[in-house]
């Protein structure tokens, strides 16, 4: 058998091309008619008033802010060190970043993040003495007021001294 016309096309491939183009089509008007309506219309008065608002952000400190005083003793030493961050992750001391990530919430809500929280009464801790320091932590952290004595009497004590060895070592 032999063909015709062996250069005619079937009419499934014209219906489908015919198709793909009325899509595209009408994927590219929506996108004309819709698009166009999401981008905001801004007016040129509202552009200086957002300047103006940006530049007043800078003065929002960057890292956490808090004074902390803390009295370390131990059988031979004793010894008084403040902490003060302001904000400035440029200039102010390491220990400052390192109690912030200590302290994910400082309303005490969970004791596990947060190292200022008092061991609770009912913990299940190991009674072994890890060491004879102590230290005492007084001053404000992010705006809470922050009063509080860490011993290593105890395993639950001594995993708050460990979170908390960024206060309790003599700041350099």
């Amino acid at each position: 058998m032999s063909k015709l016309n062996p250069h005619r096309r079937s009419p499934r491939t014209t219906g489908t091309a015919l198709l793909a183009s009325l899509c595209c089509a009408g994927a590219l008007g929506y996108l004309l008619v819709v698009g166009t309506s999401l981008v905001p219309v801004v007016p040129a008065t509202a552009v200086e008033s957002e300047v103006s608002a940006v530049s007043e952000l800078t003065d929002i400190p960057a890292g956490p802010v808090g004074r902390l005083q803390v009295h370390v003793t131990d059988r031979t030493q004793a010894y008084v060190q403040n902490l003060t961050c302001e904000g400035n992750t440029a200039t102010d001391p390491a220990a400052c970043a390192k109690v912030a990530e200590l302290t994910v919430d400082p309303d005490g809500e969970d004791s596990e993040s947060n190292p200022f929280v008092e061991v609770a009464d009912d913990a299940v801790c190991r009674d072994k003495e890890y060491g004879p320091q102590e230290a005492t932590i007084t001053g404000v952290w992010d705006g809470v007021e922050i009063e509080t004595t860490v011993k290593r009497t105890n395993s639950c004590e001594e995993a708050r001294w460990e979170r908390l060895r960024p206060l309790t070592e003599p700041l350099g």
